[in-house]
């Protein structure tokens, strides 16, 4: 019985270990955030905002599009943490960009 129970409980922390990577990918996939793109006075732009639907189920890696927007490391983990509802501006070198998470 020894062996028995040091199996079932080997495959239970490795099922749980699954079942957190599992929730993770989930969630990663599940968030949604508006995103508003507002250039600097200075800049003479004929767009004064863009806005965008970020949806994550397009990324190949979390936080995919706030990379490639130029988002720095400390940036993206606040992004990254950013509960429901919740609002914050970034200030870039050409561009402001307020993001509220609504999903």
């Amino acid at each position: 019985m020894g062996i028995l129970s040091k199996v079932i409980s080997l495959l239970a922390v490795n099922i749980s270990r699954l079942i957190t990577f599992f929730s993770n990918i989930q969630q990663f996939q599940e968030r949604i955030w508006v995103v508003s793109i507002q250039p600097n006075l200075e800049m003479n732009n004929n767009v004064l905002n863009n806005t965008f639907l970020v949806s994550e189920d397009s990324f190949d890696s979390p936080m995919q599009w706030m990379e490639k927007q130029g988002y720095r490391a400390e940036i993206i983990n606040r992004v990254d943490r950013m509960r429901r509802s919740q609002v914050i501006k970034i200030q870039l070198e050409n561009s402001l960009h307020s993001l509220i998470r609504v999903k």
